[in-house]
């Protein structure tokens, strides 16, 4: 048990658990530091994809404003062509009926004077007409090209807009693509964690025997073995007892129980329990009182943020409750998913969402 407990050691003092490489296979430490990393990475992709998203909202409010003005400004542009076709049509009219009558209608206009002063006046009407017509026709001319102008301009900026939108939206996927395939890195790392924390325990406990220990944690820790490997020492079968009022005396004391087993409804460190009796029953030998319940639980102590997280401290999930013991790690008593069996064990104190942190000392 000696032995067992050096694993939590590791994680108390050096506020990392590293896994003795067999091979060349990465350290719980090194994985932790890939999984920070690589959360990190999505962090700053999410921040980027949400300015990506406010330039999106923002274009899409612009280009719908553009379009209404595109729309308004061709129904200008009709009704400009219309007077200009109105205006050129009613010139033709009587371009062709002066034409026809020979121009007479002008000239007994003018015939019809009965003074000098008639005369000039009537010779300025007749002009008059005519220069209102050219003048009228050379308004709306202009007024059709101003118009067409405005509109090639504004076309040529929703052209623009839409081209800026389409790349957005391929940035946007592209983002989202990459943030998807970091966060099945960070999900394939999570696993390797918690493979690495399980082949440390397992290696531990190959190393005091098979895990006969585990075996004869029910008792005193002689109950049923009447020698050990150390010509009858009890060292490895006795739990040390609580010492001091620290979080890391706490977890440090958590972490001798590592191997015993699962016990739905259970309290006893020894006999099985389940995961809000072993954190009442840790807090118990340092004179704390728990309830027999995880939600309840989170009541107590006060609240610390995870990257806060202290030996000791209480983390919580959905319906579930371990002790960080440093390091990205916990000891908690679990049931028989995810991996590798149920029991007490140490884990990864990221191997699900954590809800909330509670720190009692």
């Amino acid at each position: 048990m000696r032995k067992l407990c050096r694993v939590c050691t590791i994680s108390l003092l050096a506020g990392v658990l590293v896994v003795t490489p067999v091979s060349a296979e990465p350290s719980v430490n090194d994985l932790e530091s890939s999984k920070a990393a690589a959360e990190n990475e999505v962090s700053a992709l999410q921040s980027e994809l949400s300015a990506t998203l406010d330039k999106i909202a923002s274009l899409e409010a612009e280009l719908k404003e553009k379009t209404e003005a595109v729309v308004k400004t061709n129904e200008e542009l009709e009704e400009a062509a219309y007077q200009e076709r109105q205006q050129y049509s009613d010139m033709k009219l009587r371009i062709r009926y002066m034409y026809e009558e020979g121009d007479g209608s002008a000239v007994e206009t003018l015939l019809s004077a009965k003074s000098f002063s008639d005369l000039v006046n009537k010779a300025e009407y007749v002009q008059n007409v005519h220069s209102y017509d050219k003048q009228k026709l050379e308004e709306y001319i202009k007024t059709k090209e101003k118009v067409e102008t405005l509109k090639n301009s504004l076309d040529t900026d929703v052209e623009n807009m839409q081209a800026k939108q389409t790349a957005l939206q391929k940035e946007k996927e592209s983002l989202s693509g990459t943030i998807s395939s970091k966060q099945s890195q960070i999900a394939q790392l999570d696993a390797s964690i918690q493979d690495a924390l399980a082949a440390a325990v397992e290696e531990q406990q190959t190393a005091d025997g098979g895990g006969q220990d585990d075996a004869d944690a029910g008792g005193n820790g002689n109950t049923d073995k009447g020698s050990s490997n150390n010509s009858g020492s009890n060292d490895d079968k006795n739990y040390a007892p609580p010492s001091g009022g620290s979080g890391a005396a706490v977890a440090s004391y958590a972490c001798q129980f590592v191997g015993n087993k699962y016990v739905y409804g259970g309290s006893s460190l020894t006999n099985g329990t389940d995961c809000s009796g072993f954190t009442m029953a840790v807090y118990a030998a340092f004179g704390v009182s728990l309830p027999h319940n995880d939600s309840a639980q989170e009541a107590y102590g006060r609240a610390v943020s995870y990257a806060e997280a202290q030996p000791g401290d209480l983390i919580f999930y959905g319906g579930h409750v371990g002790i960080y013991i440093g390091g990205g790690s916990i000891v908690h008593a679990s049931n028989s998913a995810p991996y590798p069996e149920g029991g007490i064990k140490i884990s990864s104190a990221t191997y699900k969402p954590i809800k909330c942190v509670r720190r009692i000392f």
